[in-house]
């Protein structure tokens, strides 16, 4: 016969399964030590699922003798009473989970919905939206802009196509229209009664200079060539407007024709 109890040793409480053989105290399972009432608890409750078989499917705690089982058997030559069990069917392991892909689908969803809410959807160009949905998302360049989007579960236009994007934005006034609905949207949720202009430099990896990207006052002190880039925000810090000057334009003189670029896009809005 099996029991399961408690048992001091060193301090601790010993929890052990045990059986009685020919008068004699024979462990057969040592469950664990205790140091606390929780912990005791729970070994105890570990016990009994042991000796009552919970935990498995046989605990021996007694040599007792293994009963054969008869069947019913019908005369020779007649169908049995019961039909014979089928054969049990080896269980196949199940196949590992596999992830074929990954994609942050809720930053694209997000950074769209944004785009669309500010009116840009009005330019009706899906290849310029990708473009600056991988933008925003992360600042990678125009040809890593697949991987970009792929990331983001959106399949986006070939190169050739995002160039062409580009060129229809030069060519259709696209930083008007935005400008416009910039100031539409500040206009409304944003507050106008005061605007802020800053200015910075960016530096270009071209090995010569041409007639925007040229060498100038620097902020890094780089002597390599450089844009001037200009951006003009509500007093919230909305952006409403954003230039870009000649590299070795001074940056006391674009505040003007920012200010006027802006003016300008605002009266078409």
């Amino acid at each position: 016969m099996g029991s399961a109890g408690p048992h001091e040793v060193g301090g601790a409480t010993a929890v052990q399964v045990a059986e009685w053989v020919d008068g004699r105290r024979r462990i057969v399972k040592h469950v664990g030590s205790a140091h606390d009432e929780a912990g005791l608890g729970l070994l105890l409750e570990q016990a009994r699922r042991l000796a009552r078989g919970d935990l498995q499917d046989e605990l021996d705690l007694a040599h007792a003798a293994v009963v054969p089982r008869g069947r019913l058997l019908a005369k020779p030559g007649d169908r049995g009473l019961f039909d014979a069990p089928a054969p049990r069917r080896q269980r196949e392991p199940a196949p590992a989970p596999q992830v074929p892909s990954t994609c942050s689908d809720l930053s694209c969803r997000l950074v769209t919905g944004v785009y669309e809410d500010l009116g840009f959807a009005g330019l009706d160009d899906g290849a310029f939206r990708d473009l600056v949905v991988a933008r925003v998302v992360e600042a990678t360049s125009l040809l890593d802009v697949d991987r970009a989007l792929a990331e983001l579960g959106q399949p986006g236009a070939s190169l050739s196509g995002r160039k062409r994007a580009l060129k229809r934005c030069l060519a259709g006034d696209c930083r008007g229209q935005l400008a416009g609905w910039c100031f539409a949207h500040a206009g409304s949720a944003g507050d106008l009664s005061l605007v802020l202009h800053d200015v910075t430099t960016l530096r270009t990896q071209a090995a010569k200079e041409d007639e925007f990207r040229k060498v100038g006052f620097s902020k890094d002190r780089s002597v390599d060539p450089q844009v001037v880039v200009g951006l003009l925000v509500d007093r919230g810090g909305f952006p409403l407007e954003v230039a870009c000057f000649e590299g070795k334009h001074p940056e006391t003189d674009t505040i003007v024709p920012m200010v006027n670029q802006f003016g300008t896009a605002s009266r078409t809005s």
